[in-house]
């Protein structure tokens, strides 16, 4: 595929731009947490951070979309939103103009924990840094979990354990559906239940197609009670000790 933007190196696993980009999340996350008070006051400064969290979202799936049309290679198995990346950017984008709690359970246990796999093991082939791609899929993925630390902290939105068969159930409903479409478009393989990735991902662990694809039902439920106990520490180091104060 001929870039638009411009000539790239190979994506380099932990290299000096990968570490900056998780190193940068880190940052985010500290400055959210140390200005939630105000930010939670200030109904402005909250309704601009979060609406300016949904146009960037929206402005890069555009920019993703228009660059593989540009360049010809747009094509129906792979290009539209049906990954879980995907859905979960949508749902963050939804739960940041709601604040409604489903859409944020949603966002927490399927988009935080499926982004923050794939940023510590991409799957972005030769598009390493400082190609268009590179920035696209770390923005993309590291907002989600932006977007949905932010509504935990400042808005204090709550989940329970129920939670986690809740959305664990959503998850298994949709990929159902997503099986059904890969069967009717030719060569898809969205969500990755046809074929594993051809990058070296945790997929590789759990055995062959289709047995990975059990194994990663009872994966992700582990996830995501690994993701509710971290967001019990968050609630107990973050938000309680804020609960006073307006």
């Amino acid at each position: 595929m001929v870039s638009i933007f411009w000539a790239n190196p190979d994506f380099v696993w932990f290299g000096p731009a990968h570490v900056a980009i998780l190193i940068g999340l880190l940052i985010i996350c500290s400055c959210i947490t140390k200005a939630r008070r105000s930010i939670r006051t200030n109904k402005g400064v909250d309704r601009s951070l979060r609406l300016g969290m949904v146009a960037t979202l929206i402005i890069l799936e555009v920019m993703y979309q228009t660059w593989y049309v540009v360049n010809g290679e747009w094509g129906a198995h792979f290009a539209l939103p049906l990954h879980l990346s995907s859905i979960t950017w949508i749902t963050a984008v939804i739960m940041l103009l709601t604040l409604h709690r489903r859409w944020f359970e949603v966002t927490f246990f399927a988009g935080v924990s499926s982004a923050l796999l794939t940023m510590i093991t991409p799957d972005i082939g030769n598009f390493g840094f400082p190609h268009f791609r590179f920035f696209h899929f770390f923005w993309t993925h590291g907002l989600v979990i932006v977007a949905a630390y932010y509504v935990l902290v400042v808005h204090r939105t709550e989940l329970t354990l129920r939670s986690v068969v809740i959305v664990w159930g959503y998850l298994n409903a949709y990929a159902v559906v997503v099986f059904v479409i890969n069967l009717i478009i030719p060569n898809a393989n969205y969500m990755y239940l046809m074929t594993k990735p051809p990058s070296p991902t945790p997929f590789d662990w759990f055995g062959p197609w289709p047995y990975y694809i059990f194994v990663l039902q009872l994966v992700s439920l582990l996830l995501f009670l690994l993701m509710y106990a971290s967001y019990r520490c968050i609630q107990w180091l973050v938000i309680k000790s804020s609960t006073r104060l307006p």
